[in-house]
């Protein structure tokens, strides 16, 4: 449930009613921040004004209030001149400069803030404030059946899964992502309990009486002793809570008693705030997905992409015993620093080949991208056809992994696959066969987005200018 409203600023003179609808939301709405929020909007509408149009008269600006049980979204929308907002989409982790004025000092002031460009009708600046309590929209009135966050996390229980929570996780994929979360089957409660009963998924919950308010889950992988974590959600009126670093947490717990080699999150680059929990929790980013997140993917009912977005790749590793790794040498600065960074150290003398087959493949036909296996040289033409078949398989994105510990001459296997317009990816740690993989990548399709990628961190967009810089090189042959 949700309430709208909308007004269309076609000269300063409306500013007046969008101060005043604004004035009069607050005394309505249990605002944590007002002062910063109405701060924020300021320096907003200031920003849209200066920059979108160059002569005020020709303004033509949509602001729109929706108003949620926990929080409230305000969209600045304009038809103006394009923006580029790329700058402004990363948060440092550390990120205790003091802005006075800004996008970056809108950040400091709001919960959440990113841009959104609308194809040919312009763009969009979101930001939402939390409330302190919650809000009937249909009465208008604030509502005390939630009690405050910490009464709520001190009866909060995180658990693992029961068949019980089946349709409540069902219902926390359809609030955060309405039907257009790909890993569907978690919209089908008996999918859920048979995922759960076949070790395919470990649920961990957290449940608020008899509520299932979150959820969060390993994805245990079939081809090595990892898995993924995955279809993260949080009840939206029992976000800002801190409830998902409980399920966190649980998750690390989990984990280790599952004995796991690590696990690994793929962060959507829609927005930065898995990211920055991933990084909270210790994990290592080492890889940038790009094309892997289908076009029109939406979070929240609020972030989508006309284009197929990418993913950031972190990991947590627990078996941090030393290897040897056979490095190329246009990357190796950048996969020795991956290494730094998971706190593995490398060793010199080489493990027996394990003889495994040069090539295999497999597919994700949901996402329609393609994945390709190197274990050592492969032949020139064998790879020719599978790369073929991922054409003919309609993939939009390939994927090329290549063993980091039994091919000595690696650098021959990373120009054949140059040849084929393949870039950099990142690492993977103990992907397949419990052996670590470099990722390369390769575009299928025009409709890829790199230029609206989020990244929170700064060895995020460092890695992001990398792959970058490695494709124009690769394009350039």
């Amino acid at each position: 449930m949700r309430d709208l409203i909308e007004i269309r600023l076609t000269g300063k003179r409306h500013f007046d009613l969008l101060k005043y609808t604004y004035a009069h939301l607050r005394r309505l709405l249990p605002l944590q921040r007002p002062e910063a929020l109405s701060e924020a909007l300021e320096q907003l509408l200031e920003n849209v004004v200066e920059h979108a149009y160059e002569k005020v008269e020709n303004m033509d600006v949509t602001v729109r209030f929706t108003i949620y049980p926990r929080q409230l979204q305000i969209d600045v929308e304009d038809s103006g001149l394009p923006f580029d907002f790329t700058p402004f989409m990363s948060e440092a982790v550390d990120h205790s400069t003091l802005h006075k004025k800004g996008f970056f000092r809108i950040y400091d002031l709001v919960d959440r803030f990113w841009f959104t460009m609308l194809e040919n009708k312009g763009k969009r600046f979101s930001i939402i404030q939390s409330f302190n309590n919650n809000y009937d929209v249909q009465t208008g009135e604030t509502s005390k059946t939630l009690p405050d966050k910490q009464t709520i996390l001190k009866r909060l229980v995180v658990r693992r899964f029961k068949d019980e929570d089946a349709e409540g996780i069902a219902r926390l994929i359809y609030k955060n992502y309405h039907y257009t979360y790909y890993k569907t089957q978690f919209y089908d409660p008996i999918k859920i309990r048979s995922l759960n009963h076949e070790y395919e998924v470990v649920s961990i919950v957290a449940v608020y009486g008899v509520r299932v308010v979150g959820h969060f889950a390993l994805i245990i992988s079939r081809r090595s002793n990892i898995a993924e974590i995955a279809i993260a959600a949080v009840d939206p009126e029992f976000k800002k809570m801190g409830i998902m670093n409980r399920m966190f947490d649980a998750i690390i717990d989990t984990a280790r008693v599952l004995e796991l080699n690590a696990f690994f999150g793929e962060a959507i680059m829609l927005h930065p705030y898995s990211q920055k929990a991933n990084l909270s929790h210790g994990m290592c980013e080492s890889a940038i997905v790009l094309g892997e997140v289908p076009s029109q993917t939406e979070i929240e009912h609020q972030l989508k992409s006309v284009l197929r977005s990418g993913a950031m790749m972190s990991f947590l590793v627990f078996d941090k015993h030393p290897r040897y790794l056979s490095l190329p040498q246009r990357h190796r600065t950048q996969i020795e620093s991956v290494y730094r960074c998971a706190g593995i150290e490398m060793l010199k003398q080489p493990p027996k080949n394990p003889f495994r087959q040069s090539l295999s493949y497999h597919l994700n036909e949901r996402i329609n991208v393609g994945f390709i296996i190197i274990e050592s040289i492969p032949d020139s033409d064998a790879l020719d056809e599978l790369i073929d078949l991922m054409h003919t398989e309609h993939c939009e994105m390939v994927y090329a992994d290549i063993n980091l510990h039994h091919i000595e001459n690696i650098d021959e296997v990373i120009a054949m696959l140059e040849r084929r317009h393949f870039f950099y990816s990142g690492v993977l740690f103990s992907f397949y066969h419990n052996e670590d993989y470099l990722r390369l990548q390769r575009k299928n399709s025009r409709f890829v987005d790199e230029e609206q990628l989020v990244c929170y961190s700064q060895n995020a967009k460092a890695l992001l200018e990398y792959i970058q810089t490695d494709e124009k090189r690769i394009n350039a042959k």
